[in-house]
Protein backbone atom coordinates (compact mmCIF):
# COMPACT_ATOMS: atom_id res chain seq x y z
CA UNK A 1 0.00 0.00 0.00
CA UNK A 2 1.06 3.30 -1.01
CA UNK A 3 0.54 6.71 0.77
CA UNK A 4 1.18 10.18 -1.15
CA UNK A 5 3.01 12.84 0.99
CA UNK A 6 2.10 16.28 -0.39
CA UNK A 7 3.87 18.06 3.13
CA UNK A 8 3.77 21.73 2.73
CA UNK A 9 4.86 21.26 -1.16
CA UNK A 10 2.13 23.39 -2.27
CA UNK A 11 4.05 26.11 -1.05
CA UNK A 12 0.39 27.46 0.05
CA UNK A 13 -0.30 28.41 -3.09
CA UNK A 14 -4.01 27.83 -4.64
CA UNK A 15 -3.05 26.50 -7.71
CA UNK A 16 -0.59 23.91 -6.86
CA UNK A 17 -2.47 22.77 -4.16
CA UNK A 18 -5.69 22.47 -6.46
CA UNK A 19 -3.46 20.11 -9.02
CA UNK A 20 -1.85 17.75 -6.19
CA UNK A 21 -5.50 17.26 -4.78
CA UNK A 22 -7.40 16.79 -8.20
CA UNK A 23 -4.57 14.48 -8.74
CA UNK A 24 -5.32 12.26 -5.82
CA UNK A 25 -8.85 11.98 -6.20
CA UNK A 26 -8.78 11.37 -9.55
CA UNK A 27 -5.58 8.55 -9.22
CA UNK A 28 -5.48 4.93 -8.06
CA UNK A 29 -4.02 5.81 -4.38
CA UNK A 30 -6.03 5.47 -1.50
CA UNK A 31 -4.06 7.58 1.21
CA UNK A 32 -2.50 11.00 1.49
CA UNK A 33 -1.09 12.95 3.93
CA UNK A 34 -0.67 16.75 4.58
CA UNK A 35 1.89 18.15 6.78
CA UNK A 36 1.48 20.39 9.59
CA UNK A 37 4.82 21.74 9.77
CA UNK A 38 6.28 23.70 13.08
CA UNK A 39 6.11 27.40 14.38
CA UNK A 40 9.79 27.44 13.51
CA UNK A 41 8.85 26.84 10.16
CA UNK A 42 6.00 29.04 9.76
CA UNK A 43 7.72 31.78 11.04
CA UNK A 44 10.07 31.65 8.26
CA UNK A 45 7.72 30.34 5.39
CA UNK A 46 4.19 32.52 6.49
CA UNK A 47 2.71 31.51 3.27
CA UNK A 48 3.08 27.99 3.13
CA UNK A 49 0.67 27.46 6.38
CA UNK A 50 -2.97 26.33 5.21
CA UNK A 51 -5.56 27.66 7.23
CA UNK A 52 -8.73 25.09 9.24
CA UNK A 53 -10.99 25.97 6.40
CA UNK A 54 -8.08 24.90 3.76
CA UNK A 55 -7.46 21.35 5.66
CA UNK A 56 -11.56 21.03 6.33
CA UNK A 57 -12.40 21.54 2.24
CA UNK A 58 -9.71 19.12 1.22
CA UNK A 59 -10.87 16.41 4.21
CA UNK A 60 -14.32 16.43 2.56
CA UNK A 61 -13.52 16.14 -0.69
CA UNK A 62 -11.51 13.31 -0.33
CA UNK A 63 -14.17 12.31 2.28
CA UNK A 64 -16.59 12.42 -0.83
CA UNK A 65 -14.69 10.33 -3.67
CA UNK A 66 -13.70 8.02 -1.01
CA UNK A 67 -9.96 8.48 -0.59
CA UNK A 68 -8.48 8.40 3.12
CA UNK A 69 -6.12 11.80 4.18
CA UNK A 70 -3.85 12.08 6.91
CA UNK A 71 -2.05 15.04 8.94
CA UNK A 72 2.20 14.76 9.27
CA UNK A 73 2.82 16.44 12.51
CA UNK A 74 6.06 17.32 14.29
CA UNK A 75 4.72 20.11 16.77
CA UNK A 76 2.00 20.35 19.76
CA UNK A 77 1.73 24.05 18.38
CA UNK A 78 0.49 24.05 14.78
CA UNK A 79 -1.46 20.69 15.67
CA UNK A 80 -3.33 21.28 18.46
CA UNK A 81 -5.81 23.78 16.35
CA UNK A 82 -6.57 21.15 13.87
CA UNK A 83 -6.93 18.86 16.43
CA UNK A 84 -10.47 18.58 16.08
CA UNK A 85 -10.66 17.70 12.29
CA UNK A 86 -11.64 14.73 10.84
CA UNK A 87 -8.27 12.99 9.94
CA UNK A 88 -8.26 9.09 8.74
CA UNK A 89 -4.51 9.27 10.02
CA UNK A 90 -1.69 10.55 11.46
CA UNK A 91 2.55 10.18 10.58
CA UNK A 92 4.44 11.45 13.48
CA UNK A 93 7.73 12.97 12.09
CA UNK A 94 10.95 11.50 13.39
CA UNK A 95 11.69 14.80 15.14
CA UNK A 96 8.94 14.37 17.08
CA UNK A 97 8.49 10.88 17.83
CA UNK A 98 9.98 11.10 21.28
CA UNK A 99 7.70 14.53 22.39
CA UNK A 100 5.44 12.76 24.72
CA UNK A 101 2.68 15.78 24.65
CA UNK A 102 1.92 15.94 20.95
CA UNK A 103 1.96 11.93 20.80
CA UNK A 104 -0.34 11.83 23.90
CA UNK A 105 -2.44 14.77 21.42
CA UNK A 106 -2.68 12.43 18.52
CA UNK A 107 -3.45 8.92 20.43
CA UNK A 108 -6.68 10.79 21.59
CA UNK A 109 -7.86 11.19 18.29
CA UNK A 110 -7.88 7.17 18.67
CA UNK A 111 -6.88 7.04 14.30
CA UNK A 112 -4.18 4.94 12.95
CA UNK A 113 -0.70 6.63 13.23
CA UNK A 114 2.39 5.99 11.43
CA UNK A 115 6.00 6.65 13.32
CA UNK A 116 8.72 7.91 11.54
CA UNK A 117 11.84 6.70 12.60
CA UNK A 118 14.28 8.74 10.77
CA UNK A 119 17.81 9.15 12.58
CA UNK A 120 16.77 7.38 15.80
CA UNK A 121 18.87 4.79 17.95
CA UNK A 122 16.91 1.84 19.20
CA UNK A 123 16.79 3.24 22.61
CA UNK A 124 14.89 6.06 21.00
CA UNK A 125 12.58 4.27 18.93
CA UNK A 126 11.66 2.10 22.49
CA UNK A 127 10.80 4.83 24.39
CA UNK A 128 8.54 6.38 21.27
CA UNK A 129 6.84 3.06 21.57
CA UNK A 130 6.64 3.02 25.19
CA UNK A 131 4.89 6.23 24.76
CA UNK A 132 2.13 4.63 22.73
CA UNK A 133 2.15 1.69 25.33
CA UNK A 134 -1.69 -0.43 24.66
CA UNK A 135 -2.24 1.62 21.74
CA UNK A 136 -2.34 -0.75 19.11
CA UNK A 137 -3.29 1.23 16.11
CA UNK A 138 0.51 2.22 15.19
CA UNK A 139 3.38 1.43 12.69
CA UNK A 140 7.21 2.30 13.26
CA UNK A 141 8.07 3.56 9.53
CA UNK A 142 11.74 2.81 8.52
CA UNK A 143 12.87 6.33 7.78
CA UNK A 144 16.67 6.23 6.18
CA UNK A 145 17.75 9.94 5.41
CA UNK A 146 20.00 9.83 2.46
CA UNK A 147 20.38 10.09 -1.18
CA UNK A 148 23.12 6.97 -0.96
CA UNK A 149 21.67 3.76 -2.45
CA UNK A 150 23.87 2.55 -0.47
CA UNK A 151 22.90 3.37 3.27
CA UNK A 152 19.59 2.77 3.04
CA UNK A 153 19.87 -0.35 4.77
CA UNK A 154 16.06 -2.00 3.71
CA UNK A 155 16.82 -5.14 6.43
CA UNK A 156 16.05 -2.53 9.27
CA UNK A 157 12.56 -3.45 8.20
CA UNK A 158 12.97 -6.99 9.10
CA UNK A 159 15.34 -6.06 11.74
CA UNK A 160 12.54 -3.88 13.42
CA UNK A 161 9.60 -5.75 13.08
CA UNK A 162 11.81 -8.97 15.07
CA UNK A 163 13.33 -6.32 17.65
CA UNK A 164 9.95 -4.38 18.44
CA UNK A 165 7.70 -6.87 17.35
CA UNK A 166 5.87 -4.03 15.62
CA UNK A 167 4.75 -3.75 11.51
CA UNK A 168 6.93 -1.69 9.69
CA UNK A 169 7.01 0.04 6.38
CA UNK A 170 8.92 2.33 4.37
CA UNK A 171 9.03 6.20 4.67
CA UNK A 172 11.03 7.17 1.30
CA UNK A 173 13.82 10.27 1.42
CA UNK A 174 15.49 8.95 -1.66
CA UNK A 175 15.40 10.68 -5.16
CA UNK A 176 16.43 7.41 -6.82
CA UNK A 177 13.04 5.53 -7.45
CA UNK A 178 14.44 2.43 -8.97
CA UNK A 179 15.69 2.09 -4.67
CA UNK A 180 11.80 1.03 -4.31
CA UNK A 181 12.55 -1.94 -6.66
CA UNK A 182 15.37 -3.58 -4.02
CA UNK A 183 12.73 -2.23 -1.29
CA UNK A 184 10.42 -4.34 -2.71
CA UNK A 185 11.90 -7.67 -1.42
CA UNK A 186 11.51 -6.59 2.09
CA UNK A 187 7.76 -6.47 2.02
CA UNK A 188 7.20 -3.29 4.04
CA UNK A 189 3.65 -3.05 5.02
CA UNK A 190 3.03 0.23 3.71
CA UNK A 191 4.91 3.25 1.48
CA UNK A 192 5.14 6.97 1.92
CA UNK A 193 6.37 8.68 -1.32
CA UNK A 194 6.84 12.26 -1.32
CA UNK A 195 5.32 13.92 -4.01
CA UNK A 196 5.23 17.60 -5.61
CA UNK A 197 3.04 19.72 -8.59
CA UNK A 198 3.86 18.88 -12.23
CA UNK A 199 5.85 22.05 -13.02
CA UNK A 200 8.04 23.25 -16.13
CA UNK A 201 9.65 25.81 -13.84
CA UNK A 202 12.65 25.46 -11.58
CA UNK A 203 10.77 25.65 -8.74
CA UNK A 204 12.46 24.03 -5.28
CA UNK A 205 9.62 22.65 -3.12
CA UNK A 206 10.54 21.91 0.34
CA UNK A 207 11.02 17.92 -0.18
CA UNK A 208 12.13 19.22 -4.07
CA UNK A 209 15.35 16.95 -4.02
CA UNK A 210 12.98 13.35 -2.89
CA UNK A 211 9.70 14.30 -3.93
CA UNK A 212 8.80 12.52 -7.48
CA UNK A 213 6.51 14.62 -9.51
CA UNK A 214 2.70 14.02 -9.43
CA UNK A 215 2.68 12.45 -13.28
CA UNK A 216 5.39 9.97 -12.04
CA UNK A 217 3.57 8.42 -9.53
CA UNK A 218 1.43 5.78 -11.39
CA UNK A 219 3.98 4.47 -13.08
CA UNK A 220 6.43 4.33 -9.82
CA UNK A 221 3.65 2.27 -7.95
CA UNK A 222 3.19 -0.33 -10.65
CA UNK A 223 6.58 -0.93 -11.12
CA UNK A 224 6.74 -1.66 -7.57
CA UNK A 225 3.53 -3.94 -7.98
CA UNK A 226 5.65 -5.83 -10.34
CA UNK A 227 9.06 -6.34 -8.64
CA UNK A 228 6.87 -7.61 -5.45
CA UNK A 229 5.02 -10.24 -7.48
CA UNK A 230 8.09 -11.37 -9.05
CA UNK A 231 9.52 -11.73 -5.19
CA UNK A 232 6.20 -13.89 -4.43
CA UNK A 233 6.62 -15.86 -6.90
CA UNK A 234 10.13 -16.84 -6.56
CA UNK A 235 9.45 -17.39 -3.11
CA UNK A 236 6.66 -19.76 -3.54
CA UNK A 237 8.96 -21.24 -6.08
CA UNK A 238 12.07 -21.78 -3.88
CA UNK A 239 9.84 -23.20 -0.91
CA UNK A 240 8.29 -25.91 -3.66
CA UNK A 241 11.80 -27.06 -4.13
CA UNK A 242 13.09 -27.08 -0.78
CA UNK A 243 9.67 -29.40 -0.13
CA UNK A 244 10.78 -31.44 -2.85
CA UNK A 245 14.43 -31.75 -1.95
Amino acid sequence: MFVIEFGVNHLGNSKYLKSLINFYINSSFKMVTLMAHSEEYYFQHPNHRLSYNDYEKIIDICANKGKKIGLSVCDKKTFEPLSELKFNFYKLLSIANNDKDLIDLVKRKNKHVYISTGFSDDKRVAKSLKYFFNFKKKTLLHTPMTYKSEELNFKKISYFKKKFNQTVGYSNHNNNSKTLFALSAYDPKIIFLYAKPKVNLRKKFPDNDHAFKIDQLESIKKNYIECLNSHKINNKINKKIVIFK
